[in-house]
C-alpha cells in the first residue's frame, strides 16, 4: 500500500514484459490493475469472504441478539469504550443486561430468562479458581440462599475478602436477599463462620447444630435495618468492581438535558471535523493535572458518556473554575471545539459546568410546538402568561403545525422571551404535552 513504491515498479515491469515480447497494451492493462492495490483493494475471494462474514454477523444480531452481544462483549472485555457502546446498544434494543449473579453466572456471559447476564469473570480481582469454586458450590447446593451459605460453600482458601467484597459491590450477591450495604457490614463475621465450618469439616468434626434444620431465612446478623447505599454510591462501586455501570448510569436521570443541550457524543466526535464547535456531557472518570510552560495549572480529563469516553483539555482559565466539580465526579456539560490533529480526537473546553445547571447556562433559541387542531384561545393566553412570568433573554418562537401538515413559525415579542427553568418546562408540557418545548 505504498503508491510511490508501486509507481517506481512500472518501468521495471514494462521493461520485463518487452524483453519477453508480451503484448504492450495487455501488459499495461495488467499493471494498471495491480497499481490500484497500492491504494486500497481486495481480491474477489477476499471480498466474498468478508461479505459472507458480514451477512452471518447481521443474521446473528437480528435473530440471536442476546447470544450475539454476549459473545461480542466477552471478546472486547478489555476495551472499556467498546463495552460501553455495546451495553448502550443492548439498551437501545430493549435487551436487559443483568449484573453478575452468583446464582446464575458462568465464567463468561450467558443468557438466562431472556436476559444477558454478565459472567463472574468480568469482576475485578476474582481469579478463575475462585470462580470455579463458586460454580461448583452452587451446583452442590442448587442455589445459594444467603451470604452465609456462600461463605460456607466456597473454598475460603481460594476466595479472600477482596473477592467477596467485589462480588457484593458488583451486584453478584443481590439474589441472596440482603442489601449490598448490609452484606458488606456482615461480611467479616460470615467469612469467619465459613472458615470455621470448613476447618471442622477438614478434620472430620461437626457442630452440634448440624443435626438440626437451619432456616436460612433467619439471620443471626440481621442487617434489615442497615441503610442501603444511595444510587450514586451503588453505581460508583459497581464501576469500581467491574469497570462499567450496569444497573444504571449517572446520566440516566438527564435524558431531557442530553436531548436539549448536547449535539455530540464520544462516538460521534471523530466525525465532527477539526475545530468544530460541540456540546457533550459525561462523567469525569479520570483527571490528570498538568502544568503549562508558564507554570499555570491545567488539566486533562477523561469524560465518559453512554457511548464511550473522550479526552477533554482544560486550559488554566477553565481548569481553575472546575477543579471542585472534577473531585465530585458529577455529570458535566462541556462546550468546546474538536481537536482531531492527533492520533485520537480530543475536545478543547471553552465552558464547563454541571449538567444539572444546564438550563441556567443556556443561551440560544427556545421553540414551543403547537398542534392547531383543537387549539383554543384560552390555551394561547395561558402560554403567553407562562412566558410573561419567566422572562429572560433567549429568543422564543412558537411553532404551529396545521392539520394539513403545513407549518408556521412566529417569533414572540422581546418582553416574552424566556429563561429556561424546571418550572416553565413543567408548565408548558402540562399544557401542550411532552416534548412541546425544545432548546436549540
Amino acid at each position: 500500500k505504498k503508491v510511490e513504491e508501486m509507481a517506481a515498479q512500472r518501468e521495471k515491469f514494462m521493461n520485463g514484459t518487452r524483453a519477453k515480447k508480451f503484448d504492450e497494451k495487455k501488459s499495461e492493462k495488467i499493471f494498471n490493475l495491480m497499481e490500484k492495490f497500492a491504494g486500497y483493494g481486495f481480491n474477489k475471494s477476499h471480498s466474498a469472504a468478508y461479505a459472507q462474514i458480514s451477512y452471518q454477523t447481521a443474521y446473528l444480531k437480528a435473530h440471536y441478539p442476546l447470544e450475539f452481544f454476549g459473545a461480542l462483549i466477552t471478546s472486547d472485555m478489555d476495551n472499556t469504550d467498546k463495552v460501553l457502546r455495546y451495553i448502550h446498544d443492548c439498551r437501545e434494543m430493549k435487551i436487559t443486561v443483568q449484573p453478575p449473579d452468583v446464582n446464575l453466572s458462568d465464567h463468561d456471559f450467558s443468557v438466562c430468562d431472556n436476559k444477558l447476564v454478565f459472567g463472574l469473570g468480568a469482576i475485578k480481582n476474582i481469579g478463575s479458581k475462585a470462580i470455579d469454586s463458586i460454580i461448583q458450590a452452587r451446583e452442590n447446593l442448587t442455589r445459594f440462599e444467603s451470604l452465609e451459605q456462600l461463605c460456607e460453600g466456597v473454598d475460603m482458601q481460594l476466595a479472600n475478602k477482596r473477592v467477596f467484597e467485589n462480588l457484593i459491590k458488583s451486584g453478584a450477591c443481590d439474589s441472596l436477599g440482603q442489601s449490598r450495604a448490609g452484606m458488606m457490614n456482615d461480611l467479616q463475621a460470615r467469612m469467619e463462620q465459613g472458615q470455621a465450618k470448613q476447618r471442622d469439616e477438614k478434620v472430620g468434626q461437626s457442630s452440634m447444630f448440624d443435626s438440626f434444620e437451619v432456616d436460612t431465612g433467619e439471620n443471626s446478623f440481621s442487617s434489615s435495618s442497615f441503610e442501603e447505599w444511595s444510587d450514586g454510591d451503588r453505581l460508583k462501586l459497581e464501576k469500581e468492581s467491574i469497570g462499567f455501570y450496569i444497573t444504571g448510569h449517572p446520566l440516566d436521570g438527564f435524558t431531557q438535558e442530553l436531548s436539549w443541550f448536547t449535539d455530540a457524543t464520544s462516538a460521534t466526535i471523530a466525525e465532527a471535523g477539526n475545530r468544530k464547535a460541540v456540546s457533550l456531557a459525561g462523567i469525569p472518570i479520570k483527571h490528570l493535572p498538568k502544568t503549562t510552560r508558564k507554570g499555570d495549572k491545567m488539566g486533562i480529563i477523561t469524560l465518559e458518556d453512554l457511548q464511550g469516553s473522550i479526552e477533554v483539555i482544560l486550559w488554566p482559565e477553565i481548569y481553575s473554575q472546575v477543579q471542585d466539580l472534577l473531585i465530585e465526579e458529577a455529570p458535566l456539560l462541556v462546550k468546546g471545539e474538536v481537536d482531531s490533529e492527533g492520533t485520537l480526537p480530543k475536545v478543547i473546553a471553552r465552558e464547563v459546568f454541571p449538567l444539572a445547571d444546564a438550563k441556567q447556562h443556556f443561551h440560544g433559541q427556545v421553540m414551543i410546538h403547537f398542534r392547531t387542531l383543537g387549539l383554543e384561545r384560552e390555551t394561547l393566553l395561558a402560554v403567553k402568561e407562562i412566558l410573561a412570568s419567566h422572562t429572560g433573554k433567549n429568543e422564543t418562537r412558537l411553532h404551529f403545525i396545521f392539520p394539513d401538515n403545513k407549518e408556521r413559525i412566529v417569533t414572540v415579542a422581546p418582553e416574552l422571551r424566556i429563561h429556561p427553568s424546571d418550572d416553565v418546562i413543567q408548565k408548558i408540557q402540562t399544557l401542550l404535552g411532552e416534548d412541546s418545548i425544545l432548546f436549540e
